[in-house]
């Protein structure tokens, strides 16, 4: 039984250092551009709930939202704010209210527009609807990058 734990305890702390030196990323639906844009059906984000996503440029992981406001508009923003974005923790859904995962400050999903009183805000991304489709500009995702790159000065 001891050499049995003497061979599971350096696996067990090469699983642990490799956890914890990984990208830590999260990754949601993964999207791709094609001709310069992001194009999601409508139909795939348009039900009331919020949709996470995942657009990957030189490896990282650039991930935003799209959610629904009580009047039934669509509106994008990164899964990143301005003052906690360094800690690449984003936003989780809870019940009616999107929830920043670090400071723990709360917007109701159904506001049209959300307080710019605070810099803690999902940052928004400008898209729009064509025809059956929600539009993002590659352009404009790849400049939501330096929210979502491990910096070392941070």
């Amino acid at each position: 039984m001891l050499a049995l734990s003497r061979n599971i305890f350096p696996a067990l702390l090469f699983s642990i250092a490799v956890c914890a030196c990984s990208s830590g990323q999260l990754e949601y639906t993964r999207v791709e551009d094609h001709d310069g844009a992001i194009a999601i059906p409508l139909k795939a984000v348009n039900n009331g709930d919020v949709h996470f996503f995942t657009y990957k440029y030189s490896g990282t992981n650039i991930n935003f939202f799209v959610r629904m406001d009580g009047k039934g508009s669509l509106h994008t923003h990164f899964d990143a704010c301005l003052t906690c974005f360094r800690f690449r923790k984003g936003y989780v859904v809870e019940g009616v209210e999107i929830v920043c995962r670090e400071c723990k400050r709360k917007f109701m999903l159904k506001d049209e527009k959300w307080s710019n009183q605070d810099t803690c805000i999902p940052i928004d991304i400008d898209s729009e609807i064509t025809k059956d489709t929600l539009v993002i500009k590659k352009e404009t995702i790849i400049k939501g990058e330096r929210y979502f790159t491990r910096r070392t000065n941070q």
